[in-house]
């Protein structure tokens, strides 16, 4: 998967952030592409709102328009070509790949996977095997939080017989939560705990890479584009870090980008920016920056996990799931 000779086109734009903001050449016609984002335009979103606002992407001979899909939606896209880029959980790109889906997950986006199981301050177990008997909730049998809870379990010796889950189909299971109706929660740690937070309840977590790691979520790009133009894909990818690094650097950056991109943001600064600033943490997973690298140690111990489970059978290698785009030979 060694992709050297896209390192000099991809530092070369990595190295504009040291000069101003880039604009294209009035003579170039801009290509127009789509960018496909998860449900609903979100503070979490920033990196891309700031790219395309600063020129960034323009500066790369790309005109991008942004849009809003389910997840079965967004892979079915990318993969048909009807759209160039996507936002998708890498677990997500290891089943659809499997089921001969032709994407490939090219940049890490959040260096943590994104769902932990939460519960009251004091309440949470400290290692998986202790959640036998547990009140869980989730907002359904699919998806991220299922995959996460479900490796937990599996890390732990148990399966979900061994603990009674309870389904959010609204995923309104914070309630459920704050009701006593359960004792845990799976959720996403830049959203939920500040909802909980907000309403007074100090929460603990147990989190996946403490347990069992799984890759989180990341660029991805169908087969046809990325064999036949993977300058354009480079160079996305480089121009999306470095907005990413940039608002890394100074959240109040992506706040004003997400504002400009999603005027209703702006009801509630306060909040978005307590968002932001958890994403970010899952962004850089404990770096000073983050760095889009493909982390191979975690996509392995993701890959065995999900095929323990059941959500893969193992036809289709890893090295067919993601290619090392950003920085071959990572980790």
């Amino acid at each position: 998967m060694s992709t050297r000779r896209l390192l000099l086109p991809l530092m070369a734009v990595l190295l504009i952030g040291c000069t101003a903001t880039p604009s294209p050449s009035p003579s170039v016609v801009l290509r127009p592409v789509t960018l496909l984002l998860g449900f609903q335009p979100d503070v979490q979103f920033a990196p891309f709102y700031l790219a395309q606002q600063k020129g960034y992407y323009a500066a790369i001979g790309l005109d991008v328009t942004i849009e809003y899909k389910s997840s079965a939606d967004l892979v079915r896209l990318v993969a048909d070509g009807q759209a160039e880029f996507g936002v998708a959980d890498a677990t997500d790109v290891m089943i659809s790949r499997t089921a001969g889906i032709p994407i490939k997950y090219v940049e890490t986006m959040y260096g943590l996977f994104p769902v932990a199981l939460i519960g009251q301050k004091g309440t949470v177990p400290r290692e998986a095997s202790e959640l036998a008997g547990a009140r869980i909730g989730t907002p359904g049998t699919f998806g991220s939080s299922w995959h996460a809870l479900l490796a937990l379990l599996h890390a732990g010796g148990l399966t979900e017989d061994d603990v009674m889950i309870r389904e959010y189909p609204q995923f309104n299971q914070v309630d459920g939560l704050l009701n006593g109706d359960v004792d845990l929660i799976t959720g996403f740690r830049n959203n939920e705990p500040l909802r909980l937070a907000a309403q007074g309840m100090e929460v603990d977590l147990l989190t996946v890479e403490q347990i069992a790691p799984l890759p989180g979520p990341g660029l991805i790009v169908g087969d046809a584009l990325l064999d036949s133009n993977r300058t354009d894909v480079a160079e996305f990818a480089a121009a999306t870090l470095r907005a990413e690094a940039e608002i890394a650097a100074d959240p109040q950056v992506g706040l004003d980008a997400a504002v400009v991109a999603v005027p209703a943001i702006a009801e509630d600064r306060e909040t978005a920016l307590a968002v932001l600033q958890a994403t970010i943490e899952l962004w850089k997973a404990g770096a000073s920056a983050p760095s889009g690298l493909i982390n191979d140690a975690v996509w392995t111990s993701g890959y065995q996990t999900m095929r323990d489970l059941g959500f893969i059978d193992g036809s289709v290698p890893l090295e067919e799931m993601a290619d090392h785009l950003v920085n071959p030979g990572v980790s």
